[in-house]
C-alpha cells in the first residue's frame, strides 16, 4: 500500500481502517485536501482524518502533535488534536495517521492576509520550545519528492542543479531579522477563520531559524502571480517587514520557487489541471521567465 500512488482511491481504505482502530466512523467521510497530506473530514464527528504521504514523515508528524500542544500552551490559535484513546500517529499501511479537531469556520483567503501576519508576528514572538525543534533547512522534502515525482528525467535533473546551487546562495546569506519558530508553510490556506478569529494549521514544517524563511513563502506566492499585491502589502504592514526590501530576497524567492515545483510535480498525475500547472511552473523555474501567473490548489 505505501508504495501506491497517493491517490484518494488508494488511501480509502487507510482512512476506513484508521477510523475502526480510533472508533470512529468514516462512512460519508469528504476529502478536503489533497497534498503533502490527504485530509478528510468525517460525517460522523467533527473529526478530520490527515493520512500523511510516507512512513518516513512520522518524525514530522510526531513534531506536530508537540507543536500544536506548545501553541496551545503559549496561548496562540491554533488548531489542536482530536483525542482518540489511541497513541497518535497511528501507523496504518505504512501510513502515518492523525485526528484533529474540526473547527467550525472558513478557510482563510487573501482577505485575511493582515491577520496571517499579526498570528505570525505572535509566534516568533515566542521563546523556543522545550522539544526538539529542527533548524530550518531549505530543501527539507524536495530530494525525497524527486525520487519518486514521475516528471521527466530533465526536469527533475534541473530541479536538483538548482538545488545545489541556491543552497551555496544561502549558506552566504546574512539575515536581518531573529531566530524564531517558524511555521514553514505559512499562507493564508492554512489559516481557519472561526468566530473568535484566526486559527493556525499545518504544523508538520515547523522549524527554528530566522524569521525571514516564513515571510518568504507568501511573498514568494504573490511575485507568481498568486493573489492580488494589495494584500501583500497587508500582510507585511501586520508584521512589521518586507522581506522582499532585503539584499537576500531573491535567494529566498527561488528557493521557494522550486519547493513550490517539487510540491506539484509529486501530484501531475491526479488531474489535467495539475499537470498544466507542473509544465507552467517548470518553465518558469528554467527559463526565469513568467510567461503567465501561477495558481494555486
Amino acid at each position: 500500500m505505501a508504495g501506491s500512488p497517493f491517490l484518494p482511491e488508494t488511501v480509502e481504505k487507510t482512512l476506513h481502517e484508521a477510523c475502526h482502530r480510533a472508533g470512529l466512523d468514516p462512512k460519508g467521510a469528504t476529502l478536503l485536501r489533497l497534498g503533502e497530506n490527504v485530509l478528510y473530514q468525517l460525517f460522523s464527528a467533527p473529526v478530520v482524518v490527515r493520512i500523511a504521504r510516507r512512513a518516513e514523515y512520522r518524525v514530522d508528524v510526531r513534531k506536530e502533535i508537540a507543536v500544536a500542544g506548545w501553541l496551545a500552551s503559549q496561548g496562540v490559535a491554533a488548531a489542536t488534536v482530536f483525542e482518540t484513546g489511541c497513541e497518535q500517529p497511528l501507523d496504518v499501511d505504512g501510513f502515518p495517521v492523525t485526528f484533529w479537531a474540526t473547527l467550525p469556520g472558513r478557510p482563510g483567503d487573501e482577505d485575511d492576509s493582515r491577520a496571517l501576519g499579526a498570528l505570525l508576528r505572535t509566534v516568533h514572538g515566542l521563546e523556543r520550545p522545550a522539544f526538539d525543534l529542527p533548524e530550518v533547512r531549505p530543501f527539507p522534502r524536495v530530494a525525497t519528492r524527486l525520487a519518486t515525482a514521475p516528471i521527466p528525467s530533465a526536469d527533475s535533473d534541473l530541479l536538483r542543479e538548482r538545488m545545489a546551487h541556491l543552497e551555496r546562495d544561502v549558506a552566504s546569506l546574512h539575515f536581518q531579522l531573529p531566530s524564531a519558530a517558524v511555521h514553514g508553510d505559512a499562507h493564508v490556506g492554512n489559516l481557519m477563520i472561526v468566530e473568535s478569529g484566526p486559527v493556525l494549521l499545518d504544523f508538520e514544517a515547523f522549524a527554528w531559524g530566522p524569521a525571514e524563511w516564513d515571510l518568504a513563502k507568501i511573498a514568494a506566492e504573490y511575485s507568481v502571480g498568486m493573489g492580488d499585491p494589495r494584500h501583500y502589502d497587508d500582510f507585511a504592514t501586520a508584521y512589521g517587514y518586507d522581506v522582499t526590501t532585503w539584499s537576500g530576497w531573491p535567494v529566498l524567492r527561488e528557493v521557494q520557487l522550486v519547493k513550490m515545483v517539487s510540491w506539484l510535480a509529486q501530484n501531475v498525475q491526479h488531474s489535467r489541471r495539475i499537470h498544466d500547472e507542473y509544465r507552467k511552473r517548470i518553465e518558469t523555474i528554467r527559463t526565469g521567465v513568467l510567461a503567465a501567473p501561477w495558481r494555486g490548489f
